[in-house]
């Protein structure tokens, strides 16, 4: 396969490789902001308008990396919708497969990594939901591409992440805000996200830490990249930025008329792909079902919703649906088919490449209707029509100057309305001239954000402690008289009756081990998870609800409902509901009066669950022996009616292979390992691979020293007769710290860390004099998520020393972390303790064996 090298009249460098890669040649803009990247001249925002690509930003600072070193490994890509996070990252994973057949960047990329893959750049999706697989974690060398919202991702790097346990916590701080560029999207709709970022980068003041706003409405003036004039000439360029789109406006006098209007003018299309944009799901859904009636016989066929709450099995599903298809850029054109509605609501604004023949729209702030506006006739194909509906009210705007958040909403609309008359066309070159001043005034209001303070920062990182802290989400969301709306994330399956009657721990355990995975979440407003919940409370009022919620603390609660007073919290947490309770419409829309029984969508082609009784299973798959699994009792399966226990039986969960997300949990399940290793051979096996990693990271030889040595050392409390037990471990060979199967019982340990006996026995045999044997020391007693800053608690402690020197130790400890935090700063000291916790979960979920 021949090299593809791009060169521009303006720029030097070569882009091997990237129309195999992107399926066309760079722009100009684009040949140009590699050349920077190259360079390590990061701009503060990219400017760049809806259309040309700036998706591909991610895939030009991959391309740089390989030609300048000393970028950061990870790019952070943030897409504040929550619909987009899959489609974005589908769309990377698509650059990232082509990779692997181009050997040359397979080679690049494989050989700055630590460990051997199949695929030269990983790719994680923080979604929420305790869905993220883990999988990018593995490597800290290899280079990544993390996707994500602004709640995901700015919780974490502010170590607090949504849905996140203690140990997690400073590991993602730590991945996500050292050796990574941030790339926040569409900037202009998270300005306090846009300053967080633009603070954390200049706190570290390195070259390991970057951000970049990226942005088709930016109005910042300093550092900032955009197109150049001879770059607007480019002929794909130049038909994109004056893409014909002729407005018209349709006034109504109610929100119930506008619904009818849209309706009416879209039924008029016989031919084309249709564009539907609604600021409410509701909305949306009426739209859909009017219109798939109005259409009669396959009238379901034609339509299509996307909203940014549908389950993740459906919204995946979509790519492979025929009306999808039909607004894919690159379709076939010119061949008329009948015409077909895709239905939106705010999911589809940003980061979804969709390119419309028409359009139509309910009335939204400028920054939203640029948006829309470039999913319409989106390559310049051919002439566009817009149609915006709006009410009388929101023309003539309020009587009196706005002062609440709705208000000013109110006003932005109008305002919109006003600017959006006096355009002849809609292309982006049009809207781009509209003055700074008047784009300002008639975006959506933002929020103040909240400025960030070192020693903030520094009490947010001592995560192992129970400090009052302002909430997290101030610093992501901004200071705003707007009511807060934090999200809730539901899951439906059949086992949580029995999981509710088996109570927090068994429950906690399962769902640590078989955690939700992203076909099963809808991601929805919180306070429409508690109104799904009461209404379904409200239909079977004699039956309680069988509900089981985890926190974002990590914490397991599990309720049978008889009214809505005990609702728990819904803030950021995930709801399983039992299938049987209904809410969920088979299109994969969450809805209150959806009461069919619910498709469980948790098992796939990795993982199974079933009852197991009387030694009976199922039909399994071809791993199944090989797999790691859990069983759990069901010791109250009484039959009423006979008052006789029932045969013996068990809920058994497998997984094909251990869960690397597991082995950075709290949980006692990180015992569990791809095979049997004994204490000495994992210690060993960690060591080894942490030295890779510091090797692979280029990393100074004493850290690389510190790194094995902690690795050496990080387990050695198992050998406590007490831990032993407590992982059942029955064996008169030397004792384990990894095993395929087992029951923990917690309760047996009575609070004891093994991590503190492990840096018992290391305080005593590493030499004093070892260069930075506080690091080591410290990463061992951080790498489950202590020592942050200590081990407050005398339980913790270890049993078979003396309590003076108990004492002495976890005063050290917190007395260390305090010196490593002020010499490395915080960033980098969670990302070095990071390290240690990547080889940890390498060896446990790979079949490895000491050389």
């Amino acid at each position: 396969m021949g090299k593809q090298v791009y060169k521009s009249q303006m720029n030097k460098t070569e882009i091997p490789y990237f129309r195999e890669i992107a399926g066309h040649d760079p722009y100009q803009w684009q040949a140009r902001l590699f050349d920077a990247f190259v360079e390590g001249n990061i701009p503060n925002s990219v400017d760049i308008p809806t259309g040309l690509g700036k998706t591909l930003c991610v895939l030009l600072f991959l391309f740089a990396r390989i030609q300048n070193p000393k970028l950061p490994r990870r790019v952070i890509y943030i897409v504040d919708r929550r619909a987009i996070v899959d489609q974005t990252a589908e769309q990377i994973r698509i650059w990232v497969d082509k990779f692997t057949k181009i050997s040359s960047l397979s080679t690049s990329f494989n050989k700055i990594s630590a460990f051997p893959s199949s695929s030269p750049v990983q790719l994680g999706v923080l979604r929420g939901g305790l869905a993220d697989d883990g999988e990018w974690r593995l490597d800290p060398a290899r280079p990544s591409v993390v996707v994500g919202t602004v709640d995901m991702i700015g919780s974490r790097i502010m170590f607090s992440g949504y849905g996140d346990g203690r140990s997690r916590r400073s590991m993602h701080a730590g991945l996500l805000g050292h050796d990574s560029i941030v790339m926040l999207d569409e900037a202009h709709l998270s300005p306090p996200m846009e300053a967080l970022i633009h603070t954390i980068n200049q706190l570290q003041n390195h070259s390991k830490f970057k951000s970049m706003a990226l942005s088709a409405t930016n109005t910042e003036s300093e550092n900032v990249f955009r197109l150049l004039p001879e770059e607007e000439s480019d002929p794909l360029v130049d038909n994109r930025l004056h893409a014909i789109k002729k407005p018209e406006f349709h006034s109504v006098k109610t929100p119930t008329e506008r619904i009818s209007r849209i309706c009416e003018l879209a039924i008029k299309y016989q031919t084309g792909a249709i564009a539907i944009f609604t600021q409410k799901v509701a909305d949306a859904e009426k739209i859909v079902n009017r219109l798939a009636k109005s259409i009669g016989t396959g009238g379901h066929e034609r339509v299509s919703l996307l909203t940014g709450t549908l389950r993740g099995k459906e919204r995946a599903n979509l790519a492979m649906d025929v009306v999808w298809q039909s607004f894919y850029p690159s379709r076939e054109r010119g061949k008329e088919r009948p015409s077909v509605f895709l239905v939106m609501t705010s999911a589809g604004e940003v980061g979804v490449d969709l390119d419309a023949d028409h359009a139509i729209m309910d009335l939204s702030p400028i920054d939203s209707m640029i948006q829309r506006l470039g999913r319409v006739n989106r390559i310049g194909y051919t002439e566009a029509e817009v149609s915006v509906v709006h009410t009388e009210k929101e023309e003539n705007g309020l009587q009196k100057p706005p002062k609440t958040h709705s208000q000013r909403l109110d006003d932005a609309r109008t305002k919109t309305l006003a600017i959006l008359k006096k355009q002849k066309n809609f292309s982006p070159a049009t809207l781009r001239e509209i003055d700074k001043q008047t784009l300002e005034s008639c975006f959506s209001p933002s929020a103040k954000p909240a400025r960030l303070h070192a020693e903030v920062v520094e009490a947010f990182a001592a995560t192992s402690a129970t400090l009052q802290l302002p909430p997290v989400s101030v610093y992501l969301r901004g200071v705003s008289d707007a009511p807060e709306l934090p999200d809730s994330y539901l899951v439906w399956r059949w086992e949580t009756a029995k999981l509710v009657k088996l109570g927090n721990d068994v429950t906690k355990k399962v769902i640590t081990f078989f955690r939700p995975h992203a076909n099963e979440i809808c991601r929805v407003p919180t306070h429409f998870a508690e109104d799904l919940v009461k209404k379904i409370l409200q239909r079977t009022p004699e039956d309680k609800l069988p509900l089981i919620v985890a926190q974002p603390g990590g914490d397991i609660e599990v309720v049978s409902l008889e009214n809505e007073k005990n609702l728990p919290s819904f803030d950021h947490a995930t709801v399983i509901l039992p299938t049987t309770a209904g809410g969920l419409l088979v299109s994969g829309l969450p809805s209150a009066n959806a009461k069919d029984e619910v498709t469980d969508v948790g098992d796939n082609d990795d993982r199974v669950r079933f009852i197991n009784q009387n030694g009976g299973e199922d039909e399994l798959p071809d791993w199944y022996d090989q797999a790691i699994k859990i069983e759990i009792p069901l010791h109250d399966t009484i039959d009423d009616n006979i008052n006789e226990a029932i045969e013996e039986s068990y809920l058994v969960y497998a997984l094909r292979r251990p869960d690397t997300s597991l082995q950075s949990s709290d949980s006692d399940l990180t015992m569990l390992g791809a095979t049997n290793q004994t204490i000495d051979e994992h210690c060993t096996l960690v060591g080894d691979a942490a030295c890779q990693i510091g090797l692979a990271l280029a990393l100074p030889s004493n850290e690389i020293h510190a790194l094995k040595t902690a690795g050496n050392w990080h387990d050695r409390g198992k050998a406590r007769s007490i831990w032993q037990r407590a992982a059942n471990i029955r064996t008169s060979g030397p004792p384990l710290a990894k095993s395929t199967k087992g029951r923990f019982r917690s309760e047996i340990l009575g609070g004891y860390r093994h991590e503190f006996g492990s840096l018992v026995e290391a305080e005593k045999e590493i030499p004093v004099n070892m260069p930075d044997r506080d690091l080591a020391l410290h990463l061992i007693a951080s790498h489950h998520g202590w020592a942050r800053p200590g081990f407050p608690y005398p339980s913790q402690w270890d049993p078979d020393a003396f309590s003076e020197l108990n004492q002495r130790l976890a005063i050290n400890v917190a007395d260390r972390f305090a010196s490593l935090q002020s010499k490395y700063g915080p960033w980098r000291l969670a990302w070095l303790e990071a390290l240690l916790k990547a080889a940890d979960a390498y060896v446990s979920s790979r079949n490895l064996k000491v050389k």
